[in-house]
């Protein structure tokens, strides 16, 4: 029956571009161009993309606006078997949408079948009897999403002719596939990456298609369409949902829960295709009956793919071991989550290195026909996968039942909005959240020593069962660790040793508990604990009933960082402390922020009273400037807050990671920013601002940033501004001629390379070792040590757990030059999560994260690595944010 599904249709794929590219390979040279099997029996009712935007499938790449237009078009013409449903909306505001294909029988059912489904999503709800029927009577879920980075163009293309197959094809085989199967198409995940894509190259296109890889055609300007708006790779953000289109998605997958979820996408010009199973590592919570399935779907689309005479790779390449992809996060929520991969044109033709051209029609091609393989074997194996995914299910209950660890609790203490946060990034994910509603005596450990002692949860804590659906994707985000597999690390180490590059495709560490600094326990006791369930309500907040005569006193949570924003926004004036202070017997910690009444409007007790329920802030009341001990209203140690006016470059030599920072800016603390081209920063007159934050890039004098711009900084920093260097920044002000950071990279020598009992030795014993950058980190957490005395380590405690990439590593500032504020400890205790190369991290050891120089009445602001990657770690953004905001004051 398989080779009756390739159609005329790719005829029109194959060819119709010609009006622009060159000849293509005649059909003995191009699989491609060969339809040895029969033609499809089309609805004419059902409109080609041609007859709806004016072009046909690949000769040109399609808008978003041309994609809604067509989706329209197919629900319209089909309306019994389809239904279009616009699930969110992009950051610049274009619609998200998906399309459920079904028979009309499922389509008039549809939110049966929906509901039946995520009863089968939970075994808690039904019993095994019921399960069976359900398994007996309902269709699988196949979801195929499309295009999540921008720029790979060809799986959004390849969506829509998908879809018109499914609906178009009249023959018997095709239509009985939908009495098994509900698919539902996600053609579009990042509108607005693909439209930069999509405008630049049709605003570089000439009359004639050039191939040349270094054509403008083919040539993105930065930050290029892989990204969103903030410039995040929505491909990892899957667990994190820091962007708008991420949340939107993962709520919709949740909506239905499907047993297949397909990611496609793009990668360079001389691949072929790849198609599950992935390589190693696996994540150790992959569960051996899901291998198996990607193992029997990957032969089935090798099948397909022989019958055409496709070229494919399979486990060499992607692995399957951090969790928040898109071919992985479903996996840890019971469903299959699977990954293609294209050649990518970036255009409509690009030459190769092996002298051969890659047409775009081909690239829509491979995916369109692996949408329908993975449809064939979908719906001819709809049983088995219904009851395996619902076996998956009850796994995960047996899991927290029977495994090692049985509860996480989350701990407020004295970061409430923070663990509030994270409760509801748990939730988001569809994990289930209980609140302590009583002290609870519990035998648990601290996921950061390992130490089992007999402790009592407050109430108010955060429980999280992991007998649940979901359990296992609870116990990857939560747990400090989680391991690779040995032979995979031992491997890794020897290529290193062999310097070869590792096979270490994204971070190794993930830890949410430490990504947010929140204190984190587990315990494998089973025990009923009392609470209920928690529905993302805020932390709570404490008001005073009266306006008090001197102040309002807000302790330094995250909370009160934001809420500053928005006060500092309304022209309210605030004073932070930077001492302990004791008032009418309550203790206040260094970074509580205070309102004075007198100096403010008439309207401070309304927007105080609005912040602490919207931030969920505990707000005290001052009647008298008389405190009990430490610091004064009145003293030295109560500094104004100067209202920052920020200047950050975007653009080249920058790293697309300013998004993430510009992201923190715009989203969470709603505060303004001037964001300026890199190249026009030294034109900027400085004195409109007060803090400057250089982020990651790779900075030289040919962008302007030579020893003359270096000259003004450091004079506009003397008369009080805050730079902050983040990453590549620090890195090119330690620079002879830039001078802005006093101190010098570590560096390993070249080890001689071992091989065959052999080893290679220096000519002279005198000869000094070629020194090179260490390996770099792929994502880890390290233990830190804080300066408590420093106004930047508001909020954060004397430990701090890292997260850390890259390979720059610092010489500790002299005492002399400035203060070493966040410092990595020693080696013995050091790596908190994830996997780091054995020379990487002794270098590591008791080096500075943060430096911190005082310059005349500024500051310059160093960070070894971004803190605002990926929108991932509040705990050390917390660092940033006291930079940004206290810096001008100070």
């Amino acid at each position: 029956m398989r080779r009756q599904f390739y159609i005329p249709l790719l005829l029109v794929v194959a060819v119709q571009i010609s009006l622009y590219a060159q000849p293509k390979a005649a059909p003995e040279e191009n699989a491609s161009s060969v339809l040895p099997v029969k033609e499809i029996d089309a609805d004419p009712d059902v409109p080609t993309l041609e007859q709806v935007v004016g072009f046909g499938w690949a000769q040109e790449i399609t808008s978003h606006a041309e994609f809604e237009r067509y989706l329209h078009a197919l629900a319209e013409a089909a309306p019994d078997r389809t239904k279009l449903v616009r699930y969110g909306s992009s950051y610049e505001r274009r619609s998200l949408n998906y399309l459920v294909i079904s028979s009309s029988t499922n389509i008039k059912r549809l939110e049966e079948i929906r509901q039946n489904n995520l009863l089968l999503s939970d075994p808690r709800k039904i019993s095994d009897q019921e399960a069976e029927t359900l398994i007996k009577d309902s269709p699988a879920i196949l979801w195929l999403a499309y295009n999540v980075h921008g720029n790979e163009c060809s799986a959004g293309d390849a969506a829509l002719v998908t879809a018109y197959h499914l609906l178009a094809d009249r023959r018997e085989e095709t239509r009985r596939w939908f009495e098994q199967l509900v698919v539902i198409i996600d053609p579009l995940q990042n509108p607005d990456g693909r439209e930069r894509f999509v405008q630049n190259f049709r605003k570089h296109r000439g009359e004639f298609i050039e191939s040349n890889p270094l054509g403008s055609e083919h040539t993105e300007p930065w930050p290029s369409g892989r990204s969103n708006h903030y410039w995040f790779d929505m491909n990892r953000d899957w667990f994190l949902q820091s962007q708008r289109e991420t949340q939107a998605k993962v709520k919709a997958y949740l909506d239905w829960q499907p047993q297949i979820y397909v990611d496609a996408h793009e990668m360079g010009r001389n691949a072929t295709y790849f198609f599950m199973p992935p390589r190693d590592p696996m994540n150790p919570f992959f569960l051996a009956k899901q291998h198996e399935w990607l193992l029997r779907i990957g032969r089935h689309q090798a099948k397909w793919f022989d019958d055409f005479g496709f070229r494919y790779t399979t486990r060499e390449m992607f692995d399957g071991f951090y969790p928040g992809y898109g071919s992985k996060w479903p996996s840890m929520r019971g469903g299959l989550g699977m990954l293609w991969e294209q050649a990518s044109v970036r255009g409509l033709i690009i030459d190769r290195d092996d002298e051969t051209k890659l047409h775009y029609p081909d690239t829509v091609l491979h995916h369109y026909v692996s949408g329908l393989a993975t449809a064939e074997l979908s719906a001819a194996n709809r049983e088995s996968l219904l009851r395996d995914y619902h076996d998956a299910q009850r796994r995960d209950i047996q899991l927290g039942n029977d495994g090692p660890v049985r509860h996480f609790f989350l701990l407020e203490e004295d970061r409430p909005q923070r663990t509030a946060r994270l409760a509801r990034l748990l939730l988001r994910n569809g994990i289930g959240v209980h609140r302590v509603t009583e002290p609870t005596k519990v035998s648990a450990c601290d996921i950061r020593d390992d130490a089992v002692k007999d402790r009592v949860i407050p109430a108010g804590s955060y429980h999280v069962p992991i007998a649940q659906p979901g359990g296992r994707l609870a116990r990857v985000l939560l747990d400090r660790h989680v391991e690779m597999d040995e032979e995979f690390v031992k491997r890794q180490l020897r290529r290193n040793e062999l310097f070869m590059s590792d096979e270490i495709y994204d971070v190794t560490a993930w830890s949410l508990p430490l990504a947010f600094g929140v204190t984190c326990l587990t315990s494998e006791q089973s025990i009923d604990v009392p609470g209920e369930p928690y529905n993302a309500q805020p932390a709570s907040h404490a008001f005073p009933d009266q306006q008090p005569k001197v102040a309002y006193l807000v302790p330094g949570t995250d909370g009160a960082a934001e809420a500053l924003c928005g006060w500092l926004q309304s022209g309210a004036r605030v004073h932070v402390m930077d001492r302990a202070m004791k008032l009418n017997g309550k203790e206040f910690a260094p970074g509580t922020l205070i309102l004075f009444v007198h100096g403010n409007s008439d309207k401070l007790h309304q927007s105080v009273r609005e912040a602490a329920t919207h931030f969920g802030l505990a707000v005290y009341a001052a009647n008298t400037g008389f405190v009990d001990e430490g610091a004064h209203l009145g003293g030295p140690y109560v500094k104004w807050v100067r209202p920052p006016k920020i200047l950050m470059p975007v653009d080249t030599p920058t790293s697309y990671r300013v998004g993430h920072t510009w992201h923190l800016f715009d989203q969470r603390l709603h505060y303004p920013t001037t964001r300026v081209v890199a190249r026009n920063l030294s034109r900027m007159d400085l004195d409109d601002f007060n803090v400057l934050v250089l982020p990651d890039g790779s900075y030289s004098d040919k962008y302007g940033f030579d020893k003359t711009f270096a000259d003004r900084i450091r004079q506009w920093v003397s008369e009080g501004g805050t730079l902050l260097l983040v990453r590549g920044a620090a890195h090119w002000a330690m620079g002879d001629s830039i001078s802005l950071l006093p101190t010098t990279r570590l560096q390993k020598p070249v080890e001689p390379t071992k091989t065959s009992g052999t080893e290679q030795q220096p000519d002279s014993d005198d000869e000094k070792p070629t020194m090179i950058s260490p390996d770099s980190a792929p994502g880890i957490f390290l233990h830190a040590s804080v300066f408590p005395e420093s106004w930047l380590s508001y909020g954060c405690g004397e430990k701090i757990d890292v997260f850390y990439t890259g390979n720059l590593i610092l010489k500790p500032l002299l005492p002399t030059a400035g203060r070493n504020v966040v410092t990595f400890v020693d080696q013995n205790k050091l790596l908190t999560s994830g996997f780091c190369w054995p020379n990487t991290l002794e270098l590591l050891a008791e080096t500075p994260y943060l430096t911190h120089q005082k310059k005349g009445s500024g500051h310059i602001i160093a960070f070894t690595d971004d803190p605002n990657y990926r929108a991932m770690y509040p705990a050390v953004q917390r660092l940033f944010i006291n930079a940004v905001l206290f810096g001008p004051g100070h």
